[in-house]
């Protein structure tokens, strides 16, 4: 019984978040991308986000197309 409880615990409650730092510290790990590729996705955020936010801004950050100079791609 005292599992059934911890499962219902656990689906309800709110996934932890984490700073930028510490999950730069494990994004190999983590996320399967170098140090380098996660600085490039959370440019220009601030605070805490969960695992999921962050790999979902990665997997959109590495789908944009790359802009080269003179406006071609």
């Amino acid at each position: 019984m005292a599992e059934k409880d911890k499962e219902k615990t656990t689906e309800n409650s709110v996934p932890p978040k984490f700073t930028l730092e510490r999950l730069r510290q494990d994004c190999l790990q983590i996320f399967g991308v170098t140090t380098s590729t996660f600085d490039g996705a959370a440019s220009g955020l601030d605070g805490k986000f969960t695992i999921d936010e962050i790999k979902t801004r990665i997997k959109e950050w590495q789908e944009k197309p790359i802009k080269l100079k003179g406006g071609k791609k």
